[in-house]
């Protein structure tokens, strides 16, 4: 009865990849953050006139001690604005913490006077306080970006006054101390082509029901654009031409926008209009304070029945705190409680929506308390429905971002906090994980990834649950994978990570002698209990990037008995062994060993004094070389018999040729083979002696595969090269002739779906070890299964094969079982006989170690055959696998 031997299925050693967060790159550009102060267009000129310069760093000043340059500012704003010409710029530095408390008149036509900085601060106080902090009295061509201009007690902060062609951009516009209720901004009717934009307002904590913005009867082509209110809103009273447009206005007690008198060439269109409320409102004007201050709480629009008819409203978002029940419009007399009721009754706003999702609050300027419902949240309804051909509709918001989509003043805050980061890791030979790990405040995602390799995957997800992310590629190589995650809202993040198969195939390179310690080539004799090492990669034109190589290592010259342990350089040294000896002996054994660090094997020799030799026939790269194709083992030559070959010994000092392509039944190729795995066995040996397996056509190197001594029977296994002709060499270097088998267990080309993966040596199973093993040493033609892991698409595993224990002469062979586990399981398996070809060969007492390249066959399950009429005990170690694509 045959006794089963459960493989533990062992990882390869393959690093993992990363990409942080920090890699990720927006595809779409980040509003900036609120930095303190509308986006300014810095020091900017009309003309092509001077620039005078004013700072408020030593305020108050009383005295004007500067000149208007740079370095010699005038402390008085006034004094640089009369000394303004027509294409003058006025530059008022910034000081935070510090104002001027002057009130400013502009009389000088065609100047501007930008404030640099989030404080250019002109604060009318004390001796000024009562007055506006800046008056525009009767010019054209005026520009002001970028100042604070606050005034006290009950005065406008700003006035424009019989002007025209001004412009009032990124400022920060606000009344304190105002309990009779100025408004803040006021345009008289003698104006025309008045713009504020990108302007904060607001009327301070006066609850009399003053205005933000007051435009009077005759004032013509007035724009309010991308303007945030707090507390307060727009009056318009017979107005000739006004645009009401892109603007945020967190309304107190009275309208947001109010149109009174007859107003002609009105557009209020993409405004978000919001309740004022106690979570973010600090002036305390919200709908249940209404009634004490003696105000009522207005619809949010308010348009007269003689300006109704020269009204266009639409595109725009209302927001309604809490239980305020604020009704959107009065339009020509009649409230409308509701938006469908207004839509319904009035031929206008088709495209009004109402805003379940309070926008968010954001302090605008250092040293104030300037907070309002500014920025748009997810699922806002404000996000990407504005319409861009409104009258006067900017191209930025706000804080400069563009394209400004979104209704209200600040565009949508894009999802600041969108990033990936990935992680990968080796799947299989040829596939690779890619771990995605998504930050995002929107939960809708579409994950996009470009493999690099000219597919694509693509899927939905949520960032907490990111799609699967296996890949396989057609060839072994290193790859950058490109992962773009998007929103809902069309922004989006990407990240690349480069990864590499783990899979190596493999390179023909030899027979080359690596070591020698006999002659000194390498190293000197091998201590006992010691460890060598030799450079594989990265010497003797083997690239550094070899992730393991095929080794024939052979030890002579010893003095007792011991093994030899071959393992990547760096790691610990593993408890398996690849060569036993006996005093006396000379024993090849084939090895895969893992290239460790630097390029480095190391060879550990447990047991006295010794010399080794290595003699290379490959390595394997992580990229495109041959891959491997398992056979089953078939038998090509046998001399004894004249299978494949004359039926007569190989003589000394003589070379037997291996016809590989084509042959066994047709199981090799006729072409494109590079190299061939092989199980080489002599036999019947007149004297000591040893084989090579060379390419055919060419000179026999420097190198053996087995050594042997007369009359023994010896086994290696073999990869070599195979020449341009098809064939292989074997040259029996000895006194006398010997018999030769040779069978073939797979082959190595282009063509081959199988990649290598090393692993870490590991014991799979030792017949000597009873805390494992229970069964004892195996019986006389009896066989131990092994079921292999069901790994997807495992082709061959690297095992290296010892008897120990021998109690007569026999040999091992190794095959794929054909039954399956569960017929073992039931006791319904077909009986079996043993294959016709070996691995390995031995006499009674010896211990014999061979290398095997095994495929799993149809059931993921090999035999091992005691081809003896005497027990053995059994040593299987891994080495590595073979994994199709």
């Amino acid at each position: 009865m045959p006794h089963p031997a459960y493989m533990p299925f062992v990882l390869p050693n393959t690093p993992g990849f990363s990409s942080p967060v920090s890699n990720s790159v927006r595809l779409t550009p980040l509003p900036p953050a609120p930095s303190g102060a509308p986006a300014a267009p810095g020091p900017v000129t009309t003309g092509t006139g001077r620039t005078l310069y004013a700072s408020f760093a030593g305020a108050p000043c009383t005295q004007e001690s500067g000149t208007g340059t740079q370095a010699s500012p005038y402390c008085l704003l006034q004094d640089a604005v009369n000394a303004a010409q027509p294409g003058d710029t006025v530059d008022v530095l910034s000081s935070t913490g510090s104002s001027s408390q002057e009130s400013v008149t502009v009389r000088t036509s065609g100047i501007s006077i930008v404030g640099t900085g989030p404080q250019a601060w002109v604060s009318a106080g004390n001796a000024n306080s009562g007055k506006p902090a800046l008056v525009l009295d009767h010019v054209s061509n005026v520009t002001v970006s970028n100042l604070m201009l606050t005034s006290w007690g009950n005065a406008t902060a700003v006035e424009v006054i019989g002007s025209t062609g001004v412009t009032i951009d990124s400022s920060f516009v606000s009344t304190s101390n105002n309990p009779t209720g100025a408004d803040a901004l006021t345009i008289d009717g003698a104006s025309s082509n008045v713009t504020v934009s990108r302007t904060y307002v607001d009327t301070g904590f006066s609850r009399t029901g003053a205005r933000a913005i007051s435009v009077a009867s005759g004032a013509r082509t007035v724009s309010l654009a991308g303007d945030v209110l707090a507390d307060a809103g727009i009056t318009a009273t017979g107005v000739n031409g006004l645009n009401v447009v892109g603007n945020t206005i967190q309304r107190g007690c009275g309208s947001a926008v109010d149109l009174e008198g007859t107003s002609s060439g009105v557009s209020v269109e993409n405004n978000l209009i919001e309740d004022a409320n106690p979570s973010t409102d600090y002036m305390g004007t919200y709908q249940s304070n209404c009634s004490g201050y003696g105000l009522t709480w207005a619809p949010d629009v308010t348009v007269s029945p003689g300006s109704a008819a020269g009204t266009t409203a639409d595109y725009n978002d209302f927001y309604v705190y809490g239980n305020d029940a604020t009704a959107p419009y009065s339009w020509a007399g009649t409230t409308y409680p509701t938006l469908a009721g207004f839509q319904s009754a009035v031929a206008q706003g088709a495209h009004d929506t109402n805003d379940t999702k309070q926008a968010t609050s954001t302090g605008l300027r250092p040293n104030t308390s300037s907070l309002v419902d500014i920025q748009p949240q997810v699922g806002s309804a404000a996000i990407n429905s504005a319409n861009p051909a409104a009258p006067g509709a900017l191209g930025s918001d706000f804080f400069g971002t563009s394209p400004h989509t979104s209704r209200g003043a600040e565009e949508f805050d894009a999802n600041p906090n969108l990033a990936v980061a990935l992680t990968g890791t080796d799947n299989t030979a040829y596939s690779v994980y890619v771990g995605i790990n998504a930050t995002s405040d929107v939960q809708t995602l579409t994950y996009d990834i470009a493999w690099g390799d000219g597919t694509t995957t693509h899927a939905t997800g949520r960032p907490d649950s990111p799609p699967e992310s296996p890949h396989t590629y057609p060839q072994l190589g290193t790859y950058t994978a490109k992962v773009t995650v998007t929103d809902q809202f069309g922004n989006a993040v990407t990240n690349s990570i480069t990864v590499t198969t783990s899979g190596s195939e493999y390179v023909a390179f030899g027979p080359t002698r690596l070591l020698d310690s006999r002659d000194g080539s390498g190293t000197p004799q091998v201590g006992a209990y010691s460890t060598t090492r030799v450079q594989v990669a990265g010497a003797n034109g083997i690239p550094a990037g070899a992730t393991a190589a095929v080794l024939n290592v052979t030890v002579t010259g010893t003095t007792g008995a011991g093994h030899v342990t071959v393992f990547g350089d760096g790691s610990a040294a593993p408890t398996t062994s690849n060569v036993n000896y006996m005093a006396g002996q000379t024993v090849p054994n084939m090895v895969v060993a893992p290239v460790g660090a630097g390029g480095y094997v190391d060879l550990v020799n447990a047991g006295p004094s010794l010399d080794l030799v290595v003699d290379i026939t490959g390595y394997f790269v992580r990229s495109s070389a041959a891959g491997y194709t398992p056979l089953s083992p078939s038998r090509l030559v046998d001399t004894r018999y004249g299978t494949g070959a004359p039926q007569s010994q190989v003589g000394a000092g003589q070379a037997l040729p291996v016809r590989i392509a084509g042959a066994a039944g047709g199981q090799l190729p006729t072409s494109g083979i590079t190299a061939v795995a092989l199980n080489v066995t002599v036999t019947n040996p007149g004297t000591a002696g040893h084989l090579t397996v060379y390419p055919g056509g060419q000179q026999a190197p420097n190198a053996s595969n087995l050594n042997f001594t007369a009359g023994q029977t010896v086994a290696n296994s073999v990869v070599v090269p195979v020449g341009s002709d098809g064939t292989i060499q074997v040259l029996n270097a000895a006194g006398a002739s010997s018999d030769v088998i040779v069978d073939v267990v797979g082959y190595y080309s282009p063509a081959g779906r199988s990649a290598y993966l090393p692993v870490t040596p590991t014991r799979l199973l030792d017949t000597r070890d009873t805390t494992k093993w229970q069964y004892g040493p195996v019986a006389p033609w009896s066989y131990v299964y092994m079921p292999v892991s069901g790994q997807p698409d495992i082709t061959a595993f690297a095992l290296n094969a010892t008897m120990t224990n021998t109690t007569s002469d026999g040999h091992l062979s190794v095959a794929p079982d054909p039954n399956t586990l569960t017929q073992y399981a039931q006791n319904t398996f077909a009986p079996l006989s043993p294959p016709s070809v070996s691995s390995l060969n031995w006499t009674a007492g010896g211990t014999v170690p061979n290398l095997v390249q095994t495929p799993t066959g149809a059931n993921n399950i090999i035999d091992f055959w005691n081809g003896a009429g005497g027990t053995s005990d059994l040593i299987v170690d891994m080495f590595g696998f073979y994994q199709n694509n």
